[in-house]
C-alpha cells in the first residue's frame, strides 16, 4: 500500500508540474486532494488566494468521469474554463449566458465525450434539461465552490444552493468537496448538514494573514484621508453604493491617480473590460462595490481600502484578503465615522421591515390592483414599485424589501425580474436652456425630470414613467412619446425597460390583519443584527489585536498578538495607559487630518478619564507636539 501511495504522490506532483508549473503543493492542498481521490465528503477552508481551485481540478484529471463544479459567478466560470483549456484540460461551463442549443451540445459532450470538468451555475440544477441528462452522466465527484452560499447563517446566502443536496438522492454514491474562504463554526456545521455529509470532515488552514497590516482610521473628511493614504500602486477601494464608486474615481483621476469604477449596474461586457484592464495594469486603482473581487486572483494588490463599512466580518476578511496574495507586506484600511455605524443599523431596518410596514405595502398593492380578500386567479398583474412607494410615501428600497418578504413567504409570485427605465440628461445646461426656450412642449417634462431625480444631469438614473406621467398629469403613452423625442434630439439618453414587472397571487388573497412575520425571517434578522454588532465591536476596539478578533470569530483560539495591526502598534490597554502611549495614540489620530479635541476624546473615552485626557492634551500643546488652528482643530506640528 505504501508503494501505491508513493506512486500516487509521484503522479500528483507530475500533474502539478505539467499543468500548473509548481514543484510542491501549498499547505493542505495535498491532504484535501487525497480525501477527494478517496471519494470522501470534505469541507475545505482555505483563505482567499490559498489555491482552492487546484484542490478539485487536479483530482478531476486523475479520476474517471467528469467533475461537476457548482459556482455562483458567470465571469469566474468563463475565466476558469479559458485557463483550463489553455492548459490542455477539457472543460466547459453552463450558465444563463448560453442558448438552449449550446447547453444541449455541452451536456451531450459530458455524457458521450471527454469533458473532465463542467462548471454549472446553481440555478441550472433545477432545469428539466439538466436533470434528464444528469442520470446519464459518469461523474467523479461534485465540487461546491463558495460553499458558504449554502448556509443561511453565512455572508452570501443563495437559495439556489439548497438544491445541490438533491443530487445525492439521484446518485447516492456521489461525493462532495465544499470549498470556501470564510466560514464561522455555525456556518461550517450548516454546510455539512445541507450537503448531507455522513460525518464531519473538515480540513482548515489558519485564517491568519501575517503579511497584511490592518488599520482602522476614524475620519472626519474621508476624501482627504483617502488621498493621503492611497499610493500609486495596485489597490482596491470598496464602497457601498454604485454612485460612490463613480464619485471616488472622478476624485482620484482629478488628483493624478489612474482609476476606474466597477459595480453590478454596468453591462456585463463593460465589467469584463474594466476587470481585464485592471488585471493588465492599465490603471492602478479599482473603486468597486462588493460585486467586484470574488475569484479575482491578482497577486500584487498592495492596498485594500473600505471607504464605507462592509456588512460583516466575513465580507471584510474576504475583501481585505485580496491584498498581498504574493506574500509581500500589504495594507488594509477601514475609514469610518459615527454616521457609518448609524447607516449600518439603518440598512438592517430597511432590509428587514417590520410587519406594520409590510401590511401597508401589501394593502397598497391590493388596492392598486383591486384584489379582494379571498380572490385567487392565475392572472398576472403589472406592478410598479415606484407607484406603490409614492402612494404610501415609503422609499423605493423600503417598498422593495417589503415586496421581497411577500414573495419569499409565498403571498405573491414574481413572474419576471424587476426592471427599471434609465434616463440621463446629456445636453449641457446652457444648450438645454436654449432648447427649452425653442421647444416649449418639453419644458414641463424636463422640469419634472430635474426635480424628481437630483443626479440626472450627472449620470444615468432609474426613473418611473408612471410617476412622471402622474406629475405631468398626462397618460403614460404621451410620456413615452416625449421621452423618445428627447432621446432622438440628443437631449437625454433614454433606455426604456424591456418588459413590465408582473406578479401573481399564489394563494387566495389573505386578510391584511392575518399577516405575521415568519419565524425563519425573524431568525435571519436576528443573525444579521448579531453579525452587524460583531463588525461594530471589531472596528470600535482600541485595545485588542485585530487578528485575534478575526481569528476568534472564525473559531481559532489561543492566538498571540500579531504585532502588525494598528492596535498592536499603539499598545493601548483597557486601563492604566502610560502618558506616552496616549500621546502616541493621539498623534496616530491626527496623522491624516486635523481633528477637534472632542472628536479625539470620543475615540478614547472608554479607556481614559476626561480630566486625564485633557491634561495630556494640554501637555502636548505646551510641548508644541500639536498645535491648534483658528477653527479649534488640532494638528501635528511638523
Amino acid at each position: 500500500m505504501l508503494i501505491k501511495d508513493n506512486i500516487d504522490n509521484e503522479r500528483k506532483l507530475e500533474l502539478l508540474q505539467k499543468y500548473w508549473g509548481f514543484n510542491s503543493f501549498r499547505p493542505l492542498q495535498n491532504e484535501i486532494i487525497d480525501h477527494v481521490l478517496q471519494k470522501k465528503d470534505i469541507l475545505a477552508l482555505l483563505p482567499t488566494g490559498g489555491g482552492k481551485s487546484l484542490c478539485y481540478q487536479l483530482p478531476a484529471i486523475l479520476m474517471q468521469g467528469t467533475c461537476l463544479v457548482i459556482s455562483p459567478l458567470i465571469a469566474l466560470m468563463q475565466e476558469q474554463v479559458e485557463i483550463l483549456l489553455k492548459k490542455g484540460i477539457n472543460a466547459a461551463y453552463i450558465n444563463s449566458s448560453l442558448n438552449y442549443k449550446d447547453i444541449d451540445r455541452i451536456l451531450d459532450n459530458v455524457i458521450y465525450g471527454n469533458i473532465k470538468i463542467l462548471y454549472l451555475s446553481p440555478e441550472r440544477l433545477q432545469t428539466e434539461l439538466f436533470q434528464k441528462r444528469f442520470l446519464k452522466m459518469n461523474l467523479s465527484f461534485v465540487a461546491v465552490d463558495e460553499a458558504h452560499c449554502i448556509s443561511e447563517w453565512g455572508n452570501d446566502f443563495r437559495p439556489e444552493y439548497k438544491n445541490i443536496a438533491k443530487l445525492k438522492a439521484l446518485k447516492p454514491d456521489l461525493s462532495f468537496i465544499a470549498l470556501t474562504a470564510t466560514a464561522t463554526l455555525e456556518v461550517i456545521k450548516d454546510i455539512e448538514e445541507q450537503l448531507l455529509f455522513k460525518k464531519s470532515n473538515i480540513l482548515k488552514k489558519s485564517f491568519k494573514r501575517k503579511n497584511i497590516k490592518y488599520n482602522i482610521l476614524d475620519s472626519v473628511n474621508k476624501e482627504k484621508v483617502l488621498l493621503k493614504i492611497l499610493k500609486k500602486e495596485c489597490s482596491i477601494i470598496y464602497t457601498r453604493s454604485r454612485i460612490k464608486t463613480e464619485e471616488i474615481s472622478k476624485l482620484l483621476n482629478k488628483n493624478e491617480f489612474k482609476s476606474d469604477f466597477y459595480h453590478a449596474g454596468l453591462e456585463f461586457k463593460e465589467r469584463e473590460r474594466k476587470q481585464k484592464q485592471w488585471l493588465n495594469n492599465e490603471f492602478d486603482v479599482m473603486i468597486a462595490t462588493n460585486a467586484f473581487g470574488m475569484g479575482i486572483d491578482k497577486p500584487d494588490v498592495r492596498t485594500v481600502i473600505h471607504y464605507e463599512l462592509p456588512e460583516t466580518l466575513e465580507s471584510f476578511y474576504q475583501e481585505s484578503g485580496r491584498a498581498g496574495r504574493d506574500g509581500v507586506t500589504s495594507y488594509s484600511f477601514i475609514l469610518k465615522n459615527n454616521k457609518d455605524i448609524e447607516n449600518l443599523n439603518s440598512r438592517i431596518n430597511i432590509n428587514f421591515p417590520n410587519i406594520e410596514d409590510i401590511k401597508v405595502v401589501f394593502q397598497s398593492i391590493v388596492n392598486n390592483l383591486q384584489i379582494a380578500v379571498g380572490y385567487y386567479s392565475d392572472e398576472n398583474y403589472e406592478l410598479d414599485i415606484d407607484i406603490i412607494s409614492n402612494n404610501i410615501n415609503f422609499s423605493r428600497s423600503k417598498t422593495f424589501y417589503c415586496i421581497k418578504y411577500l414573495l419569499n413567504q409565498g403571498y405573491l409570485s414574481q413572474v419576471n425580474d424587476y426592471q427599471y427605465s434609465m434616463v440621463g440628461i446629456i445636453m449641457p445646461i446652457a444648450r438645454l436652456n436654449q432648447f427649452v426656450n425653442s421647444y416649449k412642449k418639453f419644458e414641463k417634462i424636463i422640469d419634472v425630470l430635474i426635480r424628481s431625480y437630483s443626479l440626472i444631469n450627472e449620470k444615468t438614473v432609474r426613473i418611473s414613467e408612471n410617476i412622471i406621467s402622474k406629475r405631468l398629469n398626462i397618460n403614460k403613452t404621451e410620456t413615452l412619446d416625449l421621452l423618445n423625442q428627447l432621446d432622438k434630439q440628443n437631449v437625454i439618453n433614454y433606455k426604456p425597460k424591456k418588459s413590465t414587472y408582473n406578479i401573481s397571487f399564489l394563494i387566495p388573497r389573505p386578510n391584511i390583519k392575518n399577516l405575521k412575520l415568519a419565524s425563519d425571517y425573524l431568525n435571519f434578522k436576528e443573525n444579521k443584527i448579531k453579525k452587524t454588532n460583531e463588525l461594530i465591536n471589531y472596528i470600535n476596539h482600541k485595545t485588542e489585536c485585530r487578528n485575534i478578533t478575526i481569528l476568534n470569530y472564525f473559531g481559532e483560539e489561543n492566538i498571540s498578538n500579531c504585532n502588525n495591526c494598528d492596535n498592536c502598534e499603539l499598545g493601548l490597554s483597557v486601563k492604566n495607559n502610560p502618558e506616552n502611549i496616549i500621546k502616541k495614540a493621539i498623534l496616530f489620530l491626527l496623522h491624516y487630518e486635523d481633528k477637534s479635541p472632542n472628536f479625539i476624546y470620543s475615540q478614547f473615552s472608554e479607556i481614559i478619564e476626561k480630566d486625564r485626557f485633557n491634561s495630556i492634551l494640554k501637555n502636548m500643546i505646551e510641548e508644541e507636539l500639536i498645535l491648534r488652528n483658528s477653527h479649534n482643530l488640532l494638528f501635528i506640528n511638523s
